[in-house]
């Protein structure tokens, strides 16, 4: 899109469309933001240890905040989020020793955090 401007104009024409580009990519950002914290979800959905299955179902996302350019989700178990630590942990029996931990929360953080890094830097690229 070519435009002519004069020079008396072009400070806010750049302000425009330095403007218009911000909101471009905050909108971008925090729509991959949603996509990974719902893929990481499903991921501790399937990762998560499973007795009978309830705590894994217990996987989703809550909004923490949001603003015109700020957004932040929360992934958690929601229905027992008093285990999350204990599982990912372990713990010490009653009776003396330990259960040992099943690192599930550690491996999915790591994933969404290399997902989230490359989807920033593509919509940052291409300004959408």
């Amino acid at each position: 899109m070519s435009k002519t401007v004069s020079i008396d104009d072009l400070a806010s024409v750049i302000a425009e469309e330095l403007e218009d580009y911000r909101q471009k990519v905050t909108d971008g950002m925090k729509k991959q933001i949603r996509k990974v914290a719902a893929e990481t979800a499903a991921e501790l959905k399937q990762t998560s240890p499973k007795r009978t299955g309830a705590y894994a179902a217990g996987w989703g996302v809550s909004k923490g905040y949001e603003s015109g350019s700020d957004l932040r989700l929360m992934v958690r178990n929601a229905r027992y989020y008093m285990l999350t630590h204990l599982l990912e942990n372990g713990h010490a029996k009653v009776s003396g020793g330990r259960v040992a931990g099943t690192p599930h929360i550690y491996p999915a953080e790591q994933n969404a955090i290399k997902k989230l890094n490359s989807a920033i830097k593509v919509v940052i690229r291409r300004g959408t």
